[in-house]
């Protein structure tokens, strides 16, 4: 029998918000969101108990690409504890700039030392933009995700794919936004979202099959912009 595939989806904004997960927490929420997305539509998600959502130590294990389940689950508790006070910026055009919106990802936790599992709650504010999406969407299969060792990279993967058309894809944006999305270090400079996070990111991507290329442009002679060129696996 063949095994039901793994897809994240989300709304574009979602998937181009700006957050500071950790590369265990991205895990967690990925994976969590690919369970949302298969029983999507079927419950109202008005409760709780629907935004709840049990996370395997098999689950984490595959993402993660780790040999040893026993591994696996401390690594999985250790990351989620933390998921409970982390937040994310959306930002929404409007006719005089942008509006920002600051959401929690969870509104709970809970885990049995031991037991191989844990559940998170999504909130209710973060629900419209897994559930019920008609158009301006992310998709990808959790499965390209996994082994993947930097958030940079995951989060490359997500921008790249929320802008593609047909798996190609070409985008120009400015570095310091891209590195403000990336969740970079407030001290880093132009050089260092260059060095240290999109050329990593891209170098790893490339390894899972990526075809990618960019070019910077200066204004006013220091590098401002760059433009992705890709092809999806």
């Amino acid at each position: 029998m063949k095994t039901k595939k793994q897809t994240v989806i989300m709304k574009n904004a979602l998937a181009r918000a700006q957050h500071d997960l950790s590369l265990g927490e991205k895990r967690i929420i990925s994976i969590a969101i690919s369970k949302i997305n298969a029983k999507a539509n079927k419950i109202d998600y008005n409760t709780t108990n629907a935004r709840t959502i049990t996370i395997e130590t098999g689950d984490y294990q595959k993402t993660a690409k780790l040999s040893n389940e026993k591994n696996a689950y401390p690594e999985m508790k250790r990351s989620a504890k933390d998921l409970i006070n982390k937040k994310l910026k959306i930002k929404t055009r409007t006719m005089t700039g942008h509006e920002t919106e600051i959401i929690n990802w969870i509104s709970t936790l809970k885990y049995e030392t031991g037991q191989g599992y844990l559940k998170i709650s999504f909130t209710p504010e973060i629900m419209p933009y897994l559930v019920a999406i008609k158009d301006r969407f992310t998709k990808y299969e959790l499965k390209k995700t996994e082994g993947i060792r930097s958030i940079y990279s995951w989060r490359m993967l997500e921008f790249l794919t929320s802008w593609s058309k047909n798996k190609n894809g070409k985008r120009e944006i400015s570095i310091t936004e891209f590195g403000e999305m990336m969740g970079q270090p407030e001290n880093y400079k132009t050089g260092d979202t260059i060095a240290r996070i999109i050329k990593p990111a891209i170098k790893e991507l490339e390894k899972n099959g990526w075809k990618i290329t960019h070019e910077r442009r200066k204004t006013n002679g220091k590098y401002t912009h760059i433009t992705f060129s890709w092809c999806e696996p």
